[in-house]
């Protein structure tokens, strides 16, 4: 099976300053005066572009399609999409998409959106997400939470992980949008990373994931199976930003069989290339 990888999209979409108030402002602002120039529309056109052109049986989406959570961009973001939408596919929340409470509330716009693309509840009280592509089971979690001031912080309830390893019989990929494990040189501060993660990492341990593909954090890297987390952690933010000295950016085609094998793809001179993985051991970082 082939699984094609892409996350923090952060479609880029012009917005009105007075359809924005409190931390959406000011994330708004700052995506417009800091981070715009890094997520250009060329670089949009040519993802959409590469990954139409290549063969997978699963594409899966870890989050943050938009910069604001504001319905604007949920639109534009579903616009954008819409050649990759089918049944292949699989999406799950980054907080940009949980950015403000309003985009929660009680028609979430996220669910609203791509409500069809998100598989089925497993519980109806907790975000455990199950979709069947190609034979293979995919699990998606929730990790993000609107919360006023400017920080990014990840939680996953006990609840949740216990729930799922309860309930899944089969071996399956877990799709979150934050990430678990990080290299020591890529560590994250205390307002970026989920913050219960190595209590998420041991709860696993009885019935584990085979693949964690996530986002967040805006570089490559694919960590092998090791001791604490015997699993494969791969990383494929961003898919829609440009590569500088400190994120090396792209997307990831993984292909599982007998063995399983990372493909990845970089945006190099108006197109997407491949390239080599960047593969990291367990112990070169931290859970």
């Amino acid at each position: 099976m082939k699984i094609l990888h892409i996350s923090d999209l952060h479609f880029p979409k012009k917005l009105s300053l007075f359809s924005l108030r409190g931390k959406a402002l000011v994330g708004y602002l700052n995506y417009r005066l800091r981070r715009k120039s890094k997520h250009p529309l060329v670089l949009v056109a040519a993802m959409i572009e590469a990954i139409s052109k290549l063969e997978y049986d699963a594409l899966v989406i870890s989050g943050d399609l938009t910069n604001v959570s504001h319905p604007r961009e949920f639109e534009n973001a579903k616009e954008i999409l819409s050649p990759l939408l089918t049944d292949k596919t699989f999406i799950i929340p980054g907080n940009h998409d949980r950015y403000q409470k309003r985009a929660i509330g009680p028609n979430p716009l996220f669910e609203k959106t791509f409500g069809e693309w998100i598989g089925t509840s497993l519980d109806p009280d907790l975000y455990i997400r199950s979709k069947k592509i190609g034979g293979k089971l995919f699990i998606g979690w929730d990790s993000n939470f609107a919360i006023p001031r400017i920080t990014a912080t990840g939680y996953v309830a006990p609840e949740v992980v216990q729930k799922t390893i309860s309930l899944v019989k089969e071996p399956y990929v877990l799709v979150c949008h934050h990430p678990i494990w990080n290299p020591k040189n890529e560590m994250e501060s205390k307002g970026h990373w989920m913050a219960n993660r190595a209590q998420v990492v041991e709860t696993l341990k009885p019935n584990p994931p085979f693949l964690y593909l996530h986002g967040h954090t805006h570089t490559n890297w694919v960590k092998l199976p090791g001791k604490d987390a015997p699993f494969a952690i791969v990383n494929s933010a961003s898919s829609t930003r440009l590569s500088d000295r400190s994120h090396e950016c792209g997307f990831h085609v993984i292909e599982i069989g007998n063995s399983t094998e990372y493909r990845r793809f970089i945006y190099s001179e108006d197109k997407f290339i491949e390239t080599n993985p960047i593969f990291y051991e367990e112990s070169e970082g931290v859970i």
